[in-house]
């Protein structure tokens, strides 16, 4: 874990289970304490699971104009133009070989390409992204398939089988051959979803390419996440902080904890963690 060096330069703030409530919304208490984090002069950065269209809204409204952290560190987006600073596809060995054990296993599996949203059926369980303002395209297998698509991120999605994703995420790493093209990190980052990346788009990969964008180094850095996928970051920033309704995996990397994100925990965290770190005075 990184030692905080007492001044807080960036903040990396997860979004579902953390900047949201459990009905998705951004509360006046939380909006006004990112706010605030802001107008210290910090940088605000989101650091999501979500395709970066998928917040661009929450952005604006709040002002965050420092590079933003997307499809879970599978790119670093800039919020003035959306040009992509960073980048890190799945290769198209990878990419086909998770296709083929996704639908192997009866799952529709979804691609995310850019600002596309791909899969070759719609499926009930895409409601689980479209509440998450990403829209499923429906297209044909060539199209899902083919080597210059670019695809930053593999999904695959169960309601009723969300039970069986640590299985699939298991089976699939046992199932990897030997020598391989096929590269991927298997992480489960909401009820339902098992997410498939390249092993280099993390979130805390992406967030020291920010902070070395910014000048600065994760030890200059705070983040607040609930999820799997926030773990790493959680441990290796600066100041790792868990919401209240963080996995235990999440829980155990955080330095410190606050209430869960139905009680307005991230503004907690902003208030009496962040705010000091920003004006060089002591965390509570």
């Amino acid at each position: 874990m990184s030692r905080f060096s007492g001044s807080c330069r960036a903040l990396f703030i997860d979004v579902d289970g953390t900047s949201l409530n459990s009905a998705k919304e951004l509360t006046a208490g939380v909006r006004a304490a990112v706010v605030e984090a802001r107008r210290t002069g910090m940088s605000v950065c989101f650091a999501t699971g979500r395709m970066f269209e998928a917040v661009a809204h929450w952005v604006a409204d709040l002002g965050l104009t420092a590079p933003q952290v997307a499809n879970n560190g599978a790119y670093v987006i800039d919020p003035a133009d959306g040009r992509r600073l960073l980048n890190r596809r799945l290769t198209p060995a990878s990419v086909a070989w998770l296709l083929d054990q996704g639908e192997a296993r009866g799952f529709v599996p979804v691609a995310f390409a850019g600002h596309r949203v791909l899969a070759t059926a719609r499926t009930a369980d895409h409601e689980l992204i479209a509440r998450n303002n990403e829209f499923v395209e429906v297209v044909p297998a060539a199209v899902l398939r083919a080597p210059d698509l670019g695809v930053e991120k593999v999904l695959y999605l169960s309601v009723s089988r969300a039970h069986e994703l640590p299985a699939v995420r298991d089976a699939l790493n046992a199932a990897l051959p030997g020598p391989t093209a096929v590269r991927f990190a298997a992480q489960i980052t909401e009820h339902g979803f098992l997410n498939l990346c390249d092993p280099d788009a993390t979130k805390l990969q992406a967030a020291a390419w920010v902070c070395a964008f910014l000048g600065c180094r994760l030890d200059d850095a705070i983040a607040v996440g609930d999820g799997d996928n926030d773990v790493d970051l959680l441990a290796g920033v600066g100041l790792g902080i868990a919401m209240g309704n963080a996995s235990p995996a999440a829980r155990a990397a955080a330095a410190l904890a606050v209430p869960d994100n139905n009680h307005d925990g991230l503004a907690v965290a902003i208030r009496d963690f962040v705010l000091p770190a920003a004006a060089g005075r002591p965390t509570r």
